[in-house]
């Protein structure tokens, strides 16, 4: 069992020695579960009556090996200002999404084995228009 305050420090001491990193990146340095990193990360980018907030949100990134595409904070030491998050972009979104299906229908899969030519072109039409 860890005495209090050992994670804070230990998250204090990465982030001082490789610099900036995510949440995701804490988690796999540390080996710790996210819901426990997330609720740490959480009180300390946040000031209190008598401790200032100790770490930041330098900026925003969006990729990650087997992850969701969203944006994830890196975090940084220091007290200064939260970078802003980025504003969602629904047409990329959109245009990300049919990327994807427009290669699922073109790609060769077990589930197109099934249709007869008609619907499979009907559906690659679909995912072309």
């Amino acid at each position: 069992m860890n005495s209090w305050g050992s994670t804070v420090k230990r998250i204090e001491q990465l982030l001082a020695e490789r610099g900036p990193m995510t949440r995701v990146e804490l988690e796999d340095a540390l080996n710790l579960d996210h819901r426990r990193i997330a609720s740490i990360v959480s009180r300390m980018c946040k000031p209190t009556k008598t401790i200032p907030k100790r770490i930041y949100i330098k900026s925003w990134v969006y990729d990650h090996e087997k992850q969701r595409y969203y944006p994830r904070a890196v975090y940084a030491l220091g007290d200064k200002r939260n970078a802003t998050k980025p504003k969602p972009n629904p047409l990329e979104a959109r245009r990300k999404y049919d990327r994807k299906i427009k290669m699922m229908m073109t790609s060769n899969s077990i589930f197109n084995m099934g249709l007869t030519r008609k619907q499979y072109l009907a559906k690659r039409r679909e995912a072309n228009a």
